[in-house]
């Protein structure tokens, strides 16, 4: 069961100064006065989506990624119950922390491609950290942008 993606939606506002000379900011054209209208100019606000469920375009479920899970914990049980007992602890732990390692990668490597952020089958937290790093930089970009287009709206009244 996958999520589908979400479309940008795209909001118009219509701006006017009355004869005072204050800015108003209406979401509709019937709600500039009839004397007003040719002077009222047309702006459209386009909202990306930005909801992890909007990015994640296919993917396990809950359940899926439950039973993988599990499914990987129990394989550790049954490779450390099978190793022999003559066999060295250190060598037990390095086996299970290597199946360890491997699954973390895998689940991290789950995230990157749920979210579209690469293909890979393995992950590492350092690339988890640069996508998120990058995510807030595009964050950023866009608050910026909105508030330019903001402080023009209020320049222009």
């Amino acid at each position: 069961m996958g999520v589908g993606r979400e479309q940008p939606s795209t909001t118009v506002y219509y701006r006017f100064e009355d004869s005072s000379g204050r800015l108003h900011i209406v979401d509709s054209l019937e709600s500039v006065p009839q004397a007003l209208r040719p002077r009222a100019q047309r702006v459209a606000y386009t909202e990306q989506p930005t909801t992890l469920a909007a990015q994640l375009q296919h993917g396990l479920s809950s359940w899926q990624v439950f039973a993988l899970g599990f499914a990987a914990a129990l394989l550790v049980v049954v490779v450390f119950k099978r190793l022999p007992g003559t066999m060295r602890i250190v060598l037990r732990m390095a086996i299970v922390g290597g199946v360890i390692c491997v699954l973390a990668g895998g689940y991290l490597g789950w995230m990157r491609r749920a979210t579209g952020q690469a293909s890979d089958a393995l992950a590492t937290p350092a690339q988890i950290i640069d996508d998120a790093k990058s995510a807030v930089a595009k964050m950023n970009a866009r608050q910026e942008a909105d508030q330019a287009q903001l402080k023009e709206i209020e320049q222009a009244k």
